[in-house]
């Protein structure tokens, strides 16, 4: 049975910033937290108040900043045991004189994948991680609040009067 569930996220309100490492963007960008009231929802009907949370997003592409687009982890792996089960299948299954040449492709194609995929998978990552790439960025020193152009107000936060956006 397919259920359609989710979150709502009502009142969004902006209530900070920073400098981040975006891993959609891959590059330094600013980050606004926004606060909103969660409310769990099935088949579309609100049924469970979650509470107020916090969410990060990017500000060039509006995705979280620490969530990674690439496509890896058990969806890959799943995706291989079904090339290779196919494969497996192809070769299992009688050859018949109308579908040979085809039949031929896929057997030989699902080994070539299965492999390049098999290789990818266990080829370790090169890049640097999301830790160290978030060393090397310098944190906002903006005097001014990026959303409505009033002067923040310093001290142990720097803060907005107008907006009551915080700096981090």
């Amino acid at each position: 049975m397919f259920i359609v569930h989710g979150a709502y996220h009502w009142w969004p309100k902006r209530v900070a910033f920073r400098n981040d490492y975006c891993l959609a963007c891959r590059a330094e960008r600013r980050s606004v937290c926004t606060r909103t009231f969660d409310v769990g929802h099935i088949f579309w009907v609100p049924i469970l108040p979650v509470g107020f949370w916090k969410h990060w997003f990017c500000s060039a592409c509006g995705r979280g900043p620490h969530i990674s687009t690439k496509l890896g982890g058990i969806s890959l792996w799943l995706f291989l045991a079904a090339i290779a089960f196919f494969t497996l299948a192809s070769w299992m299954a009688p050859l018949t004189p109308d579908m040979a040449i085809g039949t031929w492709v896929f057997r030989f194609g699902g080994i070539a994948v299965a492999v390049m995929l098999l290789v990818h998978l266990l080829r370790p990552d090169k890049g640097p991680s999301l830790k160290e790439r978030l060393a090397t960025v310098q944190p906002a020193t903006d005097t001014i609040c990026p959303f409505c152009e009033t002067p923040l107000v310093g001290g142990t936060q720097w803060s907005c009067p107008a907006c009551g956006v915080v700096r981090c």
